[in-house]
């Protein structure tokens, strides 16, 4: 993957971010990688993921203490794949909270990841 000048989603990106499954990775705070999938992550606009993070584990704790996030998705088929690494923190927005559950039927906090890098 290449570091991209935009820190901004084209619009085929954010199609590829909202139909292929994303995978988010974090550190922990003593240095241990964790990744997994999140089935209910939706692009918000050109800089702004979010999922309903309803495990509340390993990743949760991460974003808690402060771990950067790397979310891709990817097609095997056609050798593609997207990666944003940013700030992730829980949502406060209530209009995007409750769109977000409505749309995915999870119930949940909202989390938010502020692009700062895409990688393609």
């Amino acid at each position: 993957m290449k570091k991209l000048e935009s820190t901004k989603l084209t619009a085929e990106q954010q199609r590829f971010f909202n139909v292929k499954l994303a995978f988010v990775s974090s550190v922990s705070k003593d240095g241990m990688p964790q990744v997994g999938p999140k089935e209910s992550l939706r692009v918000v606009d050109d800089s702004h993921l979010t999922w309903v993070e309803v495990t509340h584990a390993h990743l949760w704790d991460n974003i808690k203490n402060g771990s950067k996030v790397a979310v891709v998705v990817g097609d095997v088929l056609s050798h593609t794949n997207v990666r944003v690494i940013g700030t992730a923190h829980v949502s406060e927005d209530q209009a995007l909270i409750e769109d977000l559950r409505t749309k995915t039927g999870k119930n949940g906090d909202v989390i938010v990841v502020d692009i700062e890098e895409i990688d393609a």
